[in-house]
């Protein structure tokens, strides 16, 4: 009985030590792959947001940007300053392993944008977390 009763305890442990590490641990992507991703971003823009709605959902908060283009470095569908955009995206609420979340923005804040096109004048993140910022 003893060693049953032994196994035991070490199998609960084991279970423990899994639901308590596997939440923690994150397996956030090196900053080489966040600038690949960059690079290969269609366009590569500075933008001024104008407005911002969040809709919230479980486990999520969906995101969408009305926001001006203020300089264009590249732009594979043409945009040009003064152009208004709309991003959307979903911001994770719940941590989970694998890449960080999209940042939320700020109304009137201005952001390096690399994106890629959706639709007409509609875009969307185009490197994960690192899409409103420059990774040098």
């Amino acid at each position: 009985m003893r060693l049953g009763n032994a196994k035991l305890k070490r199998a609960a442990v084991s279970v423990l030590l899994v639901a308590v590490l596997v939440p923690v641990s994150q397996a956030e992507l090196s900053p080489a792959v966040y600038k690949q991703m960059q690079k290969n971003a269609p366009e590569f823009l500075e933008i001024e947001v104008l407005s911002l709605k969040t809709t919230e959902a479980p486990e999520e908060i969906g995101v969408e940007v009305e926001a001006r283009v203020r300089l264009v470095t590249r732009s594979k569908s043409g945009l040009k300053v003064g152009d208004v955009i709309h991003i959307g995206y979903a911001q994770r609420t719940k941590l989970l392993a694998g890449p960080g979340p999209v940042p939320l923005l700020e109304k009137n804040n201005k952001y390096p944008a690399f994106l890629v096109r959706r639709y007409e004048k509609g875009y969307e993140p185009a490197a994960g977390a690192k899409s409103f910022e420059i990774i040098e």
